[in-house]
Order: structure tokens, then sequence, then C-alpha cells
């Protein structure tokens, strides 16, 4: 294949003639540690309640990416305010975290298509037209303007979509899952279908992709962390797959990600298992008047709160609410604190534990 990155690139149909032999070692590696991270998942009593600041996190992660930046604690923050006063990156990583929770529900009843692309689109740039994009867009190096790749013309994007969506479906014995994803994911950059969004939805598409071949049951193995830690790589190794078909070390390159982020994940959910098992010790023994298992897990899914949410969250009175909230500051379990003119409370050894 020819490339020039001025012209609309003719990108190749999957699959890719790949030598799969060299990726024994990497590949047992990062199945192994996914193995585990998929049965440790199993022995959580509900595994979705950790989950999600974890998601929240990797929503800032591969927004990062995107250059929409902001933190995990300014987006729990204004996730409690009205969405007219949330700061815009904010707003990005929230639709982000909606569209995994979308993509999670829909996968098993309809599988990777068009349905769910763009379903994932529509909750990441709710304001968009809700299809693939109908003009030539490209890729520029915002501090050159030198333009670095021009994905293929609009005619060319049903046909690339269809045989994507083929591969994705239809495993190969010979393909290992981990594989199929890393190349899934390449060629998706590549078609770049949509005008907005696209690194956001790909990697979205990838866990359902990964959740489809059971290679996990949850929303819980991201590699947008390890991609913004090396994101000059990430980029070039994808060129150098679209310049030189050199899949060999962009497929290395992902299999790496996907065992460091399943050994990092397991680590951080063993650690908010931990502490979610501590917390609910300390809280029965010193406040058994306010004791409650869903105050527990109230205060786990939502490690920023004030008192309307917990109100809503438990079916209380705002004033209950927060005389329990400000009862577990006094005692140390929750730091108080303002933003502005909100009274917010936060799980603060929990966010120490999803921020490592």
């Amino acid at each position: 294949m020819l490339f020039s990155p001025t012209y609309s690139f003719n990108l190749p149909l999957l699959p890719p003639q790949i030598d799969l032999k060299e990726f024994a070692n990497s590949l047992l590696k990062a199945r192994t540690e996914i193995a585990e991270l998929k049965g440790y998942s199993f022995s959580m009593p509900n595994p979705m309640l950790l989950i999600s600041p974890s998601i929240i996190r990797e929503s800032v992660a591969s927004s990062n990416i995107e250059n929409i930046n902001t933190t995990l604690i300014e987006v729990l923050q204004n996730e409690l305010f009205p969405e007219a006063e949330r700061r815009t990156p904010d707003k990005e990583v929230l639709r982000y975290r909606d569209a995994v929770l979308w993509g999670f529900k829909h996968i098993k009843s309809v599988g990777l298509s068009t349905r769910l692309i763009l379903g994932i689109q529509k909750q990441l740039i709710p304001e968009g037209h809700g299809d693939y994009r109908t003009q030539q867009n490209k890729i520029i190096n915002s501090t050159t303007n030198e333009v670095l790749y021009m994905p293929p013309a609009v005619p060319e994007i049903p046909r690339l979509m269809s045989n994507w969506k083929r591969f994705v479906n239809e495993p190969s014995a010979e393909v290992d899952p981990l594989i199929r994803a890393a190349i899934a994911h390449y060629q998706f950059e590549s078609i770049h279908p949509f005008s907005d969004g696209n690194g956001r939805t790909g990697r979205i598409l990838m866990v359902m992709q990964l959740i489809q071949d059971e290679i996990i049951t949850l929303p819980i193995l991201y590699i947008s962390g390890y991609i913004n830690n090396h994101r000059s790589d990430y980029y070039r190794l994808l060129r150098e797959v679209t310049a030189h078909e050199k899949w060999n070390e962009f497929i290395s390159f992902m299999l790496e990600g996907f065992y460091l982020q399943a050994r990092e994940t397991k680590d951080t959910l063993f650690k908010m298992m931990k502490l979610h098992v501590e917390f609910k010790e300390t809280l029965k023994k010193d406040h058994p008047k306010i004791y409650s298992a869903d105050l527990v897990d109230s205060l786990f899914s939502s490690p920023v709160i004030n008192p309307v949410k917990l109100g809503s969250m438990l079916g209380i009175h705002y004033m209950t609410a927060s005389r329990y909230l400000v009862s577990l500051a006094k005692s140390k379990l929750l730091k108080e604190g303002k933003y502005g003119r909100y009274h917010l409370f936060i799980n603060e050894r929990l966010l120490n534990a999803v921020k490592k």
C-alpha cells in the first residue's frame, strides 16, 4: 500500500498477513494476568460498585489523550453540579463514562454492530448528527499545521466498516482475541469514521470487543492510561503500520499494555475491596446508629458526594443525609470541603487508591 499523508489513505481490508509466532510469550503473559483479573472480579460481592470510580479514571485518561484535560477529583465534583455549571472537560469525561456503561448494557444484545458503534458515539457527542462523517477529515500536527494523515475518503467508509464488523464478529481460531483487538483498534483509528470522537469511540469499542470475546466479563480492562503514558510511541507505531505495514511492533506494544493495565487494575481493585471492608467495619463499630450496607456502598460508588446526592441514593431527607456526612467527617472517615458554593464530602482514601 502506498501512503502519502496529503492524500486520502487507501486502507487495506482486514485481516492483514502477520506472522503470529513471535507473540507467544507476550500473549501468554497478558492472558495470564487478564485471567487473574477476571477471576478476582468474580470474587467481588458487588463488582460494579467498585468499578464505577475506575471507569471515571479511565474516562479521564482517555480524554487526556485527546487533550481534554481534567482530573479525577474535578470530574467527581462537577458531577454533583447542575449541567449548566459543569466545566466543558468534565462534561466530556462524564459522557465517556456514560458511553462505556451504555455500551456494556447493550453489547450482549446487539453485539459489535452499527447500532452499538453509533450509540456509543451518540453518548460521547450528543450534539453530533449520529452517523458516519460526510466530509473528508485529516489529522494535523497542532504545532506545525503539517498534515500527518488523511483517512479514507467518505465513499469508502461503509465498505471499510462492514469489513471491520465482519472481522470482530467472526472469531478465528488462529488469531488470539487480544491480537484481534489490537488489529481492530488500529483499523478503526485508521478509518476514522466520525467527524469527532474517533479515538475515544475506538478505545471503548476495544473494551466491548474483549467483553464479547469473553476475555473479560465486566468493563474493567482499560488501556487508555498506558496509551496516555506512552502517547508518542502509540502514535508513532500507528503511523508505522500505515506507512510500512509494521504490524508486529504495534501488536507487541498493545499486548504489553493489556498486561500492565490488567496487573494495575487487579491491584487497584484489591486495595478498593480492602478499603470497603475496613470502612464498613469502622462505620459499624463507631456509628452503629447510622450504619447500613447501603450507606457504605453509596460512599464508594460516589466517592465525592453531597447531602442531596446521598439523600437521593438512600431515600432519606436532606437533613438526615447532611447529619450522616458531617458525623462521618468529624470521625475522619470522610473529608469535608467546599467547592465554590457547594458543600462536599470526599472519601479520600478511596480516591487515593484509585488514582495510584
